[in-house]
């Protein structure tokens, strides 16, 4: 199978004495050539845009051939199986293949695109609840399977009909922790402490942050509107026993690369490489993977903030949450309480 390439510019060395044209392989291995309206311009600066315009349009022409190609094969698997499945179930099949179809229509098919259609649709636009979420995974992925895009699933977790956070580690767990993560992934354990200071969300905020991003002369972060978790900017603050390590780290890096690079500098890390690292390191090590996970260190950060004193206003402003009881709640989800007052000093009858 011949793959399609990605449109190029001809230029001839950047002669505007000749013809420019955008040029590619189409499905069938054929080279393309388009002048569009290139050759009008006479500089170098109003061809070269005029040259992008006529690839962005190639590329949209053939996302929405190839997008349409995905779901003509998947409504067919979903016709041939009709008759193997009860009217009902039928019908809710295609209700949710129609809705994730028609979210994904002007997108490309990524493992990104996929985990922001459970994440910001189906949880927090929708707040469907749990037990619809796990109906939605099991219809996509077999969809997916169908034109063999199941891969596109593998970020995506079934939710809890009954959630509960993930554990936080103690203290004689997280010295254990700390130490085994900074001598076998040095670059993890980084990872680690941005989610156990700064509480950030790593699949979601941590690993789509850029290095330009971190205010070092200000000690903070800044979470971009587009990333933020309520859909707002926001800051954090870096804590000092972290801070040393960010600036030794970050300082004179180009601040348009992200903070932890994918392949290349300026695309992002895999949406699960961390999680996948820290849970094979758990498994290694004997944790239970079903109660511990990557989460566990903003628990973890919370409970230690909590212990060592810090007020609870200034913990709701590092969690970003809107009220002080939403953060009782979130305590109270993790079973701490700080009742070490109470224990100490309340009076005999």
């Amino acid at each position: 199978m011949i793959k399609k390439s990605t449109p190029k510019i001809y230029t001839g060395k950047n002669s505007l004495s000749i013809r420019w044209f955008v040029y590619y392989l189409d499905e069938k291995g054929k080279r393309i050539k388009k002048y569009g309206d290139i050759n009008k311009y006479s500089t170098l600066k109003g061809r070269k845009a005029a040259a992008q315009r006529l690839i962005d349009e190639i590329l949209q022409v053939h996302l929405k051939k190839s997008n349409k190609s995905l779901s003509q094969k998947i409504y067919e698997e979903l016709e041939n199986r009709k008759p193997t499945w009860r009217p009902k179930t039928y019908q809710c099949k295609k209700s949710k293949i129609d809705i994730f179809l028609k979210w994904m229509q002007r997108k490309k098919w990524t493992e990104d695109n996929v985990y922001q259609f459970f994440f910001e649709y189906l949880t927090k636009e929708k707040r469907v609840a749990p037990t619809t979420y796990n109906d939605y995974i099991r219809c996509i992925t077999q969809a997916l399977g169908w034109c063999d895009q199941q891969q596109l699933m593998e970020a995506i977790e079934k939710r809890k009909a009954s959630p509960t956070p993930a554990a936080y580690f103690t203290q004689s767990q997280r010295t254990f922790l700390s130490n085994a993560i900074k001598n076998s992934n040095p670059n993890l354990w980084f990872f680690v402490q941005f989610v156990y200071y700064c509480f950030l969300r790593p699949r979601a905020e941590l690993r789509l942050l850029k290095v330009g991003d971190v205010i070092l002369e200000e000690q903070k972060i800044l979470v971009p509107a587009n990333i933020a978790k309520n859909k707002k900017q926001q800051y954090v603050a870096i804590p000092n026993a972290f801070f040393p390590t960010v600036e030794k780290k970050i300082r004179n890096r180009n601040p348009n690369e992200y903070l932890f690079p994918g392949n290349h500098y300026l695309s992002p890390t895999g949406m699960n490489t961390f999680g996948r690292q820290h849970r094979e390191l758990l498994k290694e090590l004997g944790f239970d993977t079903s109660r511990y996970k990557l989460y566990s260190w903003k628990h973890t950060g919370a409970v230690a903030a909590v212990k060592a004193g810090i007020h609870i206003k200034q913990l709701q402003i590092q969690l970003r949450h809107h009220s002080l009881d939403q953060v009782d709640e979130y305590l109270r989800q993790l079973g701490v309480s700080d009742l070490g007052d109470l224990r100490d000093n309340f009076p005999c009858i």
